[in-house]
């Protein structure tokens, strides 16, 4: 028989499989959700505020690292939810969110926040660059400005009707999640954005009403995503040799015919917004709502060259686009739980954010849990207990 800790949620039971890294203000988690097999990503704050404290909306940075934290959180969550349900979620390419949980812990009159999303298994594309030793093929940088421009455009129109155009407002390498599905034929990935804390409509209007959304500074819009996104691009493109890239941008590949677009698009918008700011600072009217230019012309000629270029996979071949990030989590020895032998062991468990409870799991059937064990009236030890200061709560998740 062996123990693991088990979380519980509104979407079902899942079962903590190791840590994948630390952030300033949150932890990631691996877990497998029991009712479907699927590996998912469980991200748990590191910062609480006490129950009834008010958060600030209209700022988007803060010297409070606990206030800040909780502002971003739910920001994401509540930006990232309207996303999902406004319709072509198939071309929005993010890490989706299946719930997300505030729970009250009475005891320290605190705030604990989890939530739960799909499993990008790549890595993020920081880190993919800085393992890689090789340029980077044409279609792996079309695909990643078909994907991500797409995105962006979905942000910057699908929520009009609430929110107006919203931006990123955080938009880097490390924000951007390779993914390489169970049926896919090629090895170039899919590229998912994630971390939208930060994200926020360009103008106030519309949007008073909305108690979870961080709200735009007035008269001073966050900076939109287009030059951060080429910033990435020249990051992809170093891997190629200097001459290459002198051609590139001379006009004579579709790579540098899209990022001249872009860059007449953001000279574009830069003016629009350079007016914007001088209206505002003249007649202090907040209620003007910029628009953000249209992505699509270039979205389609990128989407063009996809169509033709590289189709017999000859860029490709004998490129190794598979991540060390991938290889890992695809290993069936590093999917394994943490598990334990000992339940005295597994009850004093530090350093594992919480709530959890015990399961009972079955080492030769893939480690299904069996049966939760049951404390008194309660079916949970947890992080954190008498044992350790560092608590979320010392009450069970999901009593009665």
């Amino acid at each position: 028989m062996s123990y693991g800790h088990i979380f519980k949620d509104t979407t079902g039971q899942y079962l903590f499989i190791r840590e994948l890294g630390t952030g300033v203000s949150c932890r990631a988690q691996l877990v497998r959700h029991l009712p479907t097999g699927e590996y998912r990503v469980r991200k748990v704050l590191h910062r609480r505020v006490p129950i009834g404290e008010d958060l600030p909306r209209n700022i988007r940075y803060t010297v409070d690292a606990d206030i800040q934290a909780i502002i971003q959180f739910n920001n994401e969550t509540a930006i990232v939810d309207l996303l999902q349900k406004s319709g072509e979620r198939d071309q929005l390419k993010i890490a989706a969110l299946y719930s997300h949980s505030t729970h009250a812990d009475e005891k320290k009159k605190k705030y604990s926040r989890v939530s739960y999303w799909s499993l990008s298994n790549g890595g993020d594309l920081d880190s993919f660059l800085a393992d890689y030793q090789h340029h980077i093929p044409r279609p792996f940088i079309l695909q990643f400005l078909s994907q991500m421009l797409t995105t962006l455009q979905h942000m910057y129109t699908a929520c009009h009707d609430r929110l107006g155009p919203m931006v990123h407002n955080d938009f880097h390498a490390g924000n951007i999640l390779l993914h390489y599905p169970s049926d896919a034929r090629s090895p170039i990935p899919e590229f998912h954005l994630i971390d939208f804390g930060l994200a926020t409509p360009l103008s106030l209007a519309s949007i008073a009403d909305d108690n979870d959304f961080l709200l735009p500074e007035p008269g001073n819009p966050p900076v939109w995503d287009i030059p951060r996104l080429l910033r990435v691009v020249d990051k992809l493109l170093v891997t190629w040799p200097e001459e290459y890239r002198a051609f590139l941008h001379s006009g004579g590949d579709p790579i540098g015919i899209a990022y001249r677009l872009l860059l007449d698009l953001d000279r574009r918008f830069q003016y629009i917004l350079q007016e914007h700011r001088r209206y505002v600072y003249e007649t202090k009217d907040f209620s003007q709502r910029l628009t953000l230019p249209d992505l699509r012309p270039v979205i389609e000629y990128v989407n063009n060259c996809r169509a033709i270029l590289d189709s017999d996979g000859v860029e490709t071949r004998d490129h190794p686009l598979c991540s060390q990030t991938y290889m890992r989590i695809s290993d069936a020895k590093l999917a394994a739980p943490q598990t334990y032998s000992e339940l005295e062991t597994i009850a004093h468990t530090k350093d594992l954010p919480g709530p959890w409870h015990i399961g009972y799991l079955d080492p030769e059937r893939n480690y299904q849990v069996l049966d939760l064990l049951a404390v008194g009236n309660k079916d949970t030890f947890h992080r954190p207990n008498e044992d350790n200061e560092n608590s979320d709560t010392d009450s069970a998740w999901g009593d009665e």
